[in-house]
């Protein structure tokens, strides 16, 4: 019989809350005009995005980043405000807007390119 292996949810939790927490802060790669879209590739640049930033999340995505990180320490990276996708009434005016939504959705790719 194989031998059951433990699975510490906790590591997960710390990995995704790290990994946000990355894309938020991001890696110094120059400027680039306009909003950071963010997708689950890893393999895309991240690009700096200092000061205050706005957060657009597809609705579906709010209860499962909570688990992993709190809005307080979302603030302390710079998240000044949080909108809902879905509810279409982002403020994009702020210099600094990071979208995060599921990349299998082309109506939520065509809400952001069209903002």
């Amino acid at each position: 019989m194989v031998p059951h292996v433990g699975f510490d949810t906790d590591q997960i939790k710390d990995k995704a809350r790290k990994d946000l927490l990355y894309l938020l802060e991001g890696v110094s790669k120059g400027s680039r005009p306009g909003p950071l879209i963010v997708s689950g590739s890893t393999d895309l640049p991240v690009v700096q995005v200092r000061g205050k930033k706005n957060l657009v999340l597809e609705r579906s995505l709010a209860g499962p980043i909570n688990l992993f990180v709190k809005f307080s320490t979302l603030q302390e990276y710079g998240v000044d405000k949080l909108f809902f996708l879905e509810n279409g009434n982002a403020d994009v005016s702020q210099r600094n807007v990071v979208f995060i939504a599921r990349g299998e959705s082309a109506r939520h790719a065509q809400s952001i390119a069209g903002m």
